[in-house]
């Protein structure tokens, strides 16, 4: 009772710190992440013209992809899926009448586990957004390519044509911010903010049911770079308000004010920590040529390096971009050049280590030339 008295006052002092933040973050529902016994992950491209959909494997989880709005005027998102298939070295083809599956067998040895909670929250604009607040803990020394992706699917969707498919991808971030040596426990907070799902279509005020997460490790033991295996598979219900029933008469109205207040600090300290620490990087294309662009970065609070350069085809380098090694603050400017012009947006993936923090990856997403210049930054 004493701990539990101190903690409400500690968080009464805190309240006109964060006054503005106190009053903006909501937390509106919250559930144990769900590390159910899944056999695997299926991953289901489909096909333009939707034929011969398939269902998951038994007792697998399923993310459906669509990558074809551009060409069918879909308002299904299609950004992740191109970026997914690109990122697996898969060539789509427009006319296919099948599917493209890529399955993947949930690795017989535990090597990470994960734990932790997800929210669904509000800023002060009162748009909801997700909130996964993570422990990942390897169970022995992984590859600095290990990833965890935070996805969110619909279970049952329908665009403005009346398209309809089960556990379509609405939204997916990468995260490499944790550590892989083993038992080393992690704890962050990863954000599907407000304008993200806002882009893909997800209003969870409006619609707070029928949407599912998955949380997925892939990477591989230290040493084993080029085989990216599932290590871990988390999967449920996104929380909605109707299951936290009964929450208002179990709490105080005090006690409700000071654990948003504790929840709203620590992330949004998490969420200042990353942008700080993150370097930014920017590309825009050279007026006097079609096969030169200018890229910026700048260092955040810590040293980092480039370690590696990719550009996606049919853009190829000419000439290795440089490897740089940039102290904490500084900013530096180089100049990549292509072998030749191309119709298509460019997607530059730039590999980064970051100290005290390990691997990191930035990706640039250049339009295609008459579609504007700037380019867009995603970290993993």
């Amino acid at each position: 009772m004493r701990i539990l008295l101190a903690s409400l006052l500690v968080a009464l002092f805190l309240a006109p710190v964060f006054a503005a933040e106190e009053d903006a973050w909501a937390i509106h529902a919250e559930v144990e992440l769900s590390t159910q016994d899944a056999g695997g992950l299926d991953e289901v491209y489909l096909p333009m013209g939707l034929e011969g959909t398939p269902v998951a494997s038994d007792g697998h989880i399923q993310w459906t992809w669509w990558p074809w709005s551009a060409q069918t005027g879909s308002d299904w998102p299609d950004d992740d899926a191109i970026y997914r298939a690109s990122n697996r070295n898969l060539s789509l083809d427009p006319n296919a009448t099948t599917p493209v599956i890529e399955r993947h067998l949930l690795d017989a040895t535990t090597m990470v586990e994960l734990s932790g909670d997800v929210k669904v929250v509000s800023a002060e604009d009162r748009v909801r957004m997700v909130a996964f607040d993570l422990s990942i803990t390897p169970l022995e020394n992984l590859s600095n390519h290990t990833i965890l992706y935070v996805v969110l699917t619909e279970n049952i969707a329908e665009d403005q044509h009346r398209r309809q498919a089960e556990q379509l991808v609405r939204e997916m971030r990468p995260e490499v911010a944790f550590s892989v040596k083993a038992n080393t426990t992690t704890d962050f907070v990863s954000m599907l903010p407000a304008d993200h799902l806002t882009a893909a279509g997800v209003d969870l005020a409006q619609e707070p049911t029928g949407w599912s997460y998955s949380v997925a490790v892939f990477g591989s033991e230290e040493g084993n770079n080029d085989t990216a295996r599932l290590l871990a598979l988390a999967h449920g219900r996104v929380p909605a308000p109707s299951s936290q029933s009964g929450i208002d008469q179990a709490w105080t109205p005090l006690l409700l004010t000071a654990i948003t207040a504790v929840i709203a600090v620590s992330i949004i300290a998490a969420v200042r920590q990353r942008e700080q620490t993150i370097p930014k990087l920017q590309a825009t294309w050279n007026a006097e040529s079609p096969t030169s662009t200018t890229i910026s970065v700048q260092a955040g609070q810590l040293d980092f390096r480039i370690t590696n350069w990719q550009v996606s085809p049919p853009w190829r380098f000419k000439g290795r971009p440089p490897k740089l090694k940039l102290s904490a603050g500084q900013t530096k400017t180089i100049v990549v050049d292509f072998r030749e012009p191309n119709t298509t947006d460019c997607h530059i993936e730039v590999a980064i280590e970051i100290e005290s923090y390990g691997a990191w990856r930035q990706h640039l997403w250049l339009k295609a030339r008459g579609h504007g210049v700037l380019s867009h930054q995603e970290e993993e």
